[in-house]
């Protein structure tokens, strides 16, 4: 064993500050513990401060190990040599990355920078120390001294992760919030969206209702005056000119001494033709046919009337549907649909010929009706637009009867181009 002191040669504020008398160190052989005697106070005042300490030799031993630092880590001197010791016992690890913390320690750039580092103590526990390096001079052989003073900062970053875990849980609650609150607004906005929708409808529906009440007045206003034209025009004047007569022939029969010589053959075609033209408006009106026959013997009826009266215009007319997949209210539609259809085809479209369809749809729920033409076809608005209140009636009272029937109605033309009626009725 030898003993030597620190060097006078230590920079003088240094020595002044920090050893005031000479410290005794024994220095072992290879291989023994270091044992350090230490003399000066301030060396003493070092040892026992209340944060870890350490001055390190350039040869890597450890020249003092504080109090601190064992209380702290649970190891003692004797298990603190070297450097490599403190790295390897205390699993050493610098926080940005690099292995050795020390490695470069005597380096100018190595000395003066801080570092932060964990060390894992005797029982386990993983400490994380801020590092602050400071040169001591050289010793009587040359050699140079660190001091690392350690602050010792786990609770200050387990604390730091843990509000930045707070803050981690926070702004994902509040980005689940927002979330969750834009996806409630979207659901008010559709909400009020689909509302203000049913609103608009509402009232559509009821300016509509309103619309309709007012053209079935009208019609049923035109329907009378119609009626009652026939039955003056043609009824009446059929009536009037059979009683003309018979008044004539009863003025004869008094002349005659009540013999009446002429027949009454003029008086009973009149009478036939009377009863002919009563069947008509009656039929119009409405066929008795559909009540004691059916939709389909009507329509069949209806065609051939509508050939004799109209033989420039061919009626293609095909029907995939049978009498009982027809519900009774329905009859009644499809015929007027179908009368007037064929009815504007014949006054406004100067067709040749009209395709007359009748089928199911959207899989059996649904009979679709399909009316064509060839003609001249018409500005469909236009048409519907018209001041005139029953301009267009025709068309309009088609559309209302498949609605009021929950069915819809499409009708398009074209200048030129033909006419093209669809409707679609639901039976179930």
């Amino acid at each position: 064993m030898k003993t030597f002191f620190l060097p006078p040669a230590c920079p003088t504020g240094v020595k002044d500050l920090l050893m005031p008398e000479p410290i005794h160190q024994t220095v072992p052989d290879e291989g023994d513990v270091i044992d350090f005697k230490i003399e000066a106070p301030y060396f003493q005042a070092l040892y026992n401060a209340p944060v870890p300490v350490l001055i390190t030799r350039e040869d890597s031993r450890l020249l003092l190990i504080n109090r601190a630092i064992q209380e702290a880590t649970g190891f003692s001197v004797k298990n603190l040599a070297t450097i490599r010791d403190w790295v390897e016992r205390l699993q050493v690890k610098c926080t940005e990355g690099n292995e050795n913390p020390f490695a470069d320690l005597f380096e100018p750039e190595g000395t003066l920078r801080p570092s932060r580092v964990t060390v894992r103590t005797k029982s386990g526990e993983t400490l994380i120390w801020e590092l602050f390096n400071a040169p001591l001079g050289r010793m009587a052989e040359g050699q140079r001294l660190v001091i690392t003073i350690a602050s010792d900062v786990t609770e200050k970053i387990n604390h730091q992760q843990h509000l930045e875990n707070v803050m981690d849980q926070l702004e994902k609650e509040v980005s689940r919030r927002t979330r969750d609150l834009n996806l409630t607004i979207e659901a008010l906005e559709k909400e009020i969206a689909e509302k203000n929708r049913m609103s608009d409808a509402l009232t559509l529906s009821r300016e509509r209702l309103t619309q309709m009440s007012r053209r079935t007045l009208h019609a049923l206003e035109a329907d009378r005056r119609t009626v009652s034209k026939e039955l003056h025009d043609s009824i009446g004047a059929s009536l009037a000119a059979i009683k003309f007569s018979l008044e004539e022939k009863e003025m004869k029969r008094d002349h005659n001494d009540g013999r009446l010589e002429d027949s009454l053959e003029q008086e009973i075609a009149y009478l036939l033709s009377t009863i002919k033209e009563t069947k008509r408006i009656s039929a119009n009106l409405r066929p008795t046919t559909l009540d004691d026959l059916g939709l389909m013997a009507t329509i069949q009826w209806y065609l051939r009337q509508f050939q004799r009266m109209y033989g420039n215009i061919r009626v293609d007319y095909s029907a995939a549907i049978t009498e009982d997949d027809v519900p009774e209210p329905m009859k009644i539609i499809i015929y007027r649909i179908i009368q007037e259809g064929l009815s504007n085809a014949e006054k406004h479209s100067e067709a040749q010929s009209v395709r007359l369809r009748m089928e199911f749809a959207d899989e059996r729920r649904s009979i679709s009706l399909l009316i064509e033409d060839d003609g001249r076809g018409f500005d469909v608005k236009k048409a519907i637009s018209k001041t005139d209140p029953l301009s267009g009636y025709g068309l309009t009272a088609m559309r209302e009867r498949c609605e009021i029937f929950g069915g819809s109605f499409r009708i398009e033309s074209r200048m030129g181009e033909g006419t093209r009626i669809h409707a679609i009725l639901p039976v179930k």
